[in-house]
């Protein structure tokens, strides 16, 4: 049980130290990692910069002293010419100067569907052309040798793709016997076009290995000794300014609690703070608390009062919502149908618009018009037509039980197609369909019972639609074309 100023302090879960201790170390290991990383890819990329420029500079100085005519003498007899003998020597030297992996040139060949790469030269170093210090357990390649099968099979066909196609100098990192190793290749050609070698030339990566080994060890004893020393700094900081402060207040408002949890008495209700001369947001959390406490009494006497005046309007406020929700209803309700009305179908074209900009297209229009609505007014009665548009109503609604439908017009309605609808909707449609047609020649029925109505939908098609509109008026005119057709039928 620890101490605070001869009062025994509670033993917290969670204490507050160990939260900012927790909080300081992650704070400071992220940070050091971030730094750290950020440190180091900065290092490798203008490392990589400064090799692709050495390479470039390389393959362009070898590149330049490649006679291609004779290259490709010396290929076609495998007989080693005296400027090919130069070129080599030329390798050999480039190879020591820039402590290359290697350079080289070689000729990549398909035959019928097998793939496999033809030696011209090859740079040594001088321990190489001893036969010493191979990494591998293959013979160093001379003019003619065929190493195919130093290089992965699958492989093999990119090689050959670089050497028919690479235009400029090309770069990659592949692993060799000498490690990973940073590769420029071109492909070296004649005027005309013709390719004859593909000209490559590695530097090891090994430098930029090792230092980055380095660079992760001295970065972690940084981090470490960065987070005791920012972490003990801060709790030392933090308990002296935060938490015994905080502690003295925690202790008062107990206090308060315990002698103000029963007591019916106003004038109690005064909390006894610590004077504290932080200087601080603490400072003033105990000035206003205490301010708080010699209010309190008279916001009890005051709540007491409105509490009944707070309720009154708590219920005004639910009816007031409630008539508001049953006028915003009607607003948007059809009175005949009891579905939405133009002012409803206009507020849901306002969401699919939205939905539109934020790339949801997965959405429909389908038109529907009831047929001989003016002939039942004029011969049966205007009743006898709210009947029809009621019936028409119910068959839309039946059928697309999924989609809002809406009354848009005397005798017109929409369906915003949506969710099983949409995936579905050939089949809706003809479902539909099938049911006009049985219901309309049913002569059974009474005439205003008969439900004969055209039906047209679009889906939105990216490319072909760009608005709302779009959908809605290709709908409109398939679902005309259905009633010409009908029309048709009829006559």
């Amino acid at each position: 049980m620890l101490y605070l100023e001869g009062k025994p302090v509670k033993e917290y879960k969670k204490p507050l130290t160990r939260r900012i201790f927790n909080v300081c170390l992650v704070f400071t290991i992220v940070l050091c990692i971030t730094m750290g990383a950020i440190g180091f890819v900065v290092f490798q990329r203008s490392m990589m910069k400064q090799y692709e420029m050495n390479l470039s500079d390389i393959i362009e100085l070898a590149e330049s002293r490649i006679d291609v005519e004779d290259l490709e003498k010396c290929g076609e007899t495998y007989t080693r010419s005296e400027k090919f003998e130069e070129l080599s020597a030329f390798f050999d030297q480039v190879r020591e100067s820039y402590s290359l992996d290697h350079i080289a040139l070689t000729k990549p060949v398909k035959e019928g569907d097998k793939y496999d790469v033809i030696q011209f030269m090859s740079g040594l170093t001088e321990p190489e052309k001893r036969g010493e210090a191979v990494v591998s357990d293959s013979p160093i390649p001379y003019l003619g040798d065929r190493i195919g099968f130093v290089f992965p099979a699958e492989l093999l066909p990119q090689i050959y793709a670089e050497f028919l196609y690479n235009e400029n100098i090309k770069f990659i990192t592949v692993k060799s016997d000498y490690g990973n190793t940073y590769r420029g290749a071109v492909t070296v050609r004649k005027d005309d076009g013709t390719p004859v070698a593909l000209l490559t030339a590695g530097i090891s990566l090994e430098f930029i290995e090792e230092t980055r080994s380095h660079y992760l060890r001295i970065a972690l004893l940084a981090t470490i000794v960065l987070s005791l020393v920012f972490i003990t700094i801060m709790i030392l900081w933090l308990r002296k300014h935060v938490i015994t402060p905080l502690s003295r207040i925690e202790n008062a408002a107990g206090e308060f609690e315990e002698k103000s949890r029963y007591e019916r008495d106003p004038n109690v209700l005064v909390m006894n703070l610590p004077e504290l001369h932080t200087g601080d947001e603490l400072e003033s959390l105990s000035e206003a608390l205490s301010t708080m406490s010699v209010r309190m009494k008279n916001y009890v006497e005051d709540l007491v009062k409105s509490a009944q005046t707070v309720d009154n309007l708590r219920q005004d406020l639910e009816f007031s919502k409630k008539q508001a929700m049953q006028f915003s209803e009607l607003a948007i309700k059809d009175a005949l149908t009891g579905i939405r009305n133009k002012t409803g179908y206009d507020k849901e074209v306002e969401k699919v618009i939205k939905g539109l900009e934020r790339g949801d297209t997965q959405f429909g229009v389908a038109m529907i018009d009831l047929n001989d609505l003016k002939k039942i007014n004029d011969e049966y009665g205007h009743d006898k037509g709210n009947i029809a548009i009621k019936n028409l109503c119910r068959l839309v609604c039946t059928t697309f039980e999924h989609s809002p439908v809406f009354r848009i017009g005397g005798d017109e309605f929409a369906v915003i197609l949506k969710g099983s609808d949409y995936d579905r909707v050939e089949e809706l449609i003809g479902t539909f369909n099938e049911r006009v047609d049985k219901i309309s020649k049913d002569e059974s029925l009474d005439f205003w019972d008969r439900t004969s109505a055209a039906i047209g939908y679009a889906l939105y098609t990216e490319g072909r639609d760009f608005v709302y509109d779009d959908v809605f008026k290709r709908a409109d005119e398939a679902m005309y074309a259905r009633k010409n057709e009908m029309k048709a039928a009829r006559e």
